[in-house]
């Protein structure tokens, strides 16, 4: 397989290599492949993540907030939940 690049993109394979973060070409597009790979897992991932939530308020699966207060406990809890699957404090 052949690729041809454009001037920019061909520019930046150059100093990748010049700086030594990849070895060759290939190295580069191959980091480039599994980066949009990832990229791509995460993104549909999210899409089912959506769906669910898209399902559960069709289904009356959802919790009303009406006060500050209400509002403010809640995104402490999901700012907590979120580091907590960080590992953060």
């Amino acid at each position: 397989m052949s690729i041809t690049l454009t001037t920019e993109m061909e520019k930046l394979v150059n100093e990748r290599l010049m700086n030594g973060a990849f070895s060759s070409a290939e190295e580069i597009i191959l980091a480039g492949l599994r980066l949009l790979k990832s990229q791509e897992e995460k993104l549909e991932a999210l899409r089912r993540e959506i769906e669910v939530g898209v399902e559960d308020g069709r289904n009356g699966r959802f919790t009303i907030y009406s006060t500050d207060d209400e509002i403010e406990r809640l995104a402490d809890e999901i700012i907590a939940e979120g580091r907590a699957r960080q590992g953060k404090p």
